[in-house]
């Protein structure tokens, strides 16, 4: 019970954060992470100019529809909130798709983070089969899109409640980058998408936190275009510490498959 409640704290997620950086600028990690660094800063930099874009043009007249004319005179303390809201929505959602475009990529990287976190070697997987399992990867991907639909929503409502609102927005974004960091280990080992909330929710307070630390540095300029393949290998880090035992049964099961395959 102990050890559980030692995993499961807001100073771990934070560990696991950092912890990704230190990974994915190892020895060896350079061809795993340099092509998910050009596909992320590609389209995080489209991200950028269309989320400024859009805050500039569409702020005001959002403000304009929601508010009555005799609260207009509030414009200048709503404007900075959701201008800012708009940027940071606008950002999750580049993101988002800067995770379906390199999911093939980014499991890769998290295969190898896996191998060297556990000490053995990188599976030997033919080309042939990472091709015909690419469109799995994908559909995974666009899994969680539909799964945060509703969160989207929410967020959008959030846009037009000041402080509170921006707070919905990170705790909830921080969740479903908890979701996406830490399922390419389940994914890599085959385990279905829907066991992975049951199993972060169960260690909710270091995979949330994680996911906030993800949020956050992802709304920071230069930091953000590197940061993904290291938030990969943080939540590669958390799935091989914190919930990989959870399954490992699954695993087994998994790898004998393999071992019958071959």
């Amino acid at each position: 019970m102990n050890t559980q409640l030692n995993q499961n704290s807001f100073f771990g997620g934070i560990k696991y954060f950092l912890k990704g950086f230190s990974l994915s600028t190892g020895r060896g990690m350079k061809r795993y992470t340099l092509l998910p660094i050009i596909i992320n800063v590609l389209l995080m930099l489209v991200g950028y100019y269309f989320s400024i874009r859009w805050s500039i043009n569409y702020t005001g007249d959002l403000i304009n529809c929601f508010t009555p004319e005799w609260l207009h005179w509030t414009r200048f303390i709503i404007y900075p909130f959701i201008f800012l809201a708009v940027i940071i929505v606008s950002v999750l959602l580049f993101t988002t798709i800067t995770l379906i475009i390199g999911a093939p990529f980014y499991s890769i990287l998290a295969e190898k983070s896996e191998s060297i976190l556990l000490n053995k070697p990188v599976p030997n997987v033919p080309l042939s089969r990472t091709l015909k399992e690419t469109p799995a990867m994908i559909w995974r991907e666009i899994a969680k899109l539909i799964y945060r639909i509703p969160i989207m929503l929410l967020n959008l409502v959030m846009l037009f409640v000041p402080v509170i609102g921006e707070a919905v927005i990170v705790i909830t974004g921080g969740w479903c980058y908890a979701l996406d960091f830490t399922s390419y280990g389940f994914e890599n080992n085959h385990i279905q998408l829907k066991k992975t909330y049951p199993a972060l929710k169960k260690y909710r307070k270091t995979c949330l936190s994680f996911g906030i630390c993800v949020w956050a540095s992802l709304l920071i300029p230069f930091l953000n275009l590197f940061m993904i393949p290291a938030a990969v290998c943080g939540g590669t880090a958390l799935w091989v510490d914190i919930l990989r035992p959870d399954f490992e049964d699954d695993i087994r099961k998994y790898e004998a498959e393999l071992e019958e395959r071959a």
